[in-house]
């Protein structure tokens, strides 16, 4: 096998990403200087997790741009941004009923 007298370097950080990097890892410094955990950490897109409680707390601060919801058959998933990151979290459906009807039916 014969090896190449010229060593290139390669370069995986190009200063793009090295940017981007640098606002996702703030951002999460950031929520968890807020006393916030990160449960999610998704670099390639751009996206944190975190808990239902922390997403509605930060949305009632005032510190998140944008709202969007997605309802399923078992959870709403919710996006915010925040400091140029996404922040994702989901609630789970629960239907709450009026205690008439626990009562038992008459038929």
């Amino acid at each position: 096998m014969l090896a190449s007298i010229n060593r290139t370097q390669l370069k995986v950080l190009t200063p793009t990403l090295a940017d981007r990097l640098r606002v996702f890892n703030a951002a999460a410094r950031n929520l968890q200087a807020h006393g916030i955990r990160v449960q999610g950490f998704h670099p390639a897109d751009n996206r944190l997790v975190i808990a239902p409680e922390a997403g509605q707390r930060l949305i009632n601060l005032g510190h998140t741009e944008g709202y969007q919801r997605q309802g399923s058959a078992g959870s709403t998933r919710f996006y915010v941004q925040f400091q140029g990151v996404t922040l994702e979290w989901r609630e789970p459906i629960s239907a709450s009923r009026p205690a008439d009807w626990s009562r038992q039916t008459l038929h």
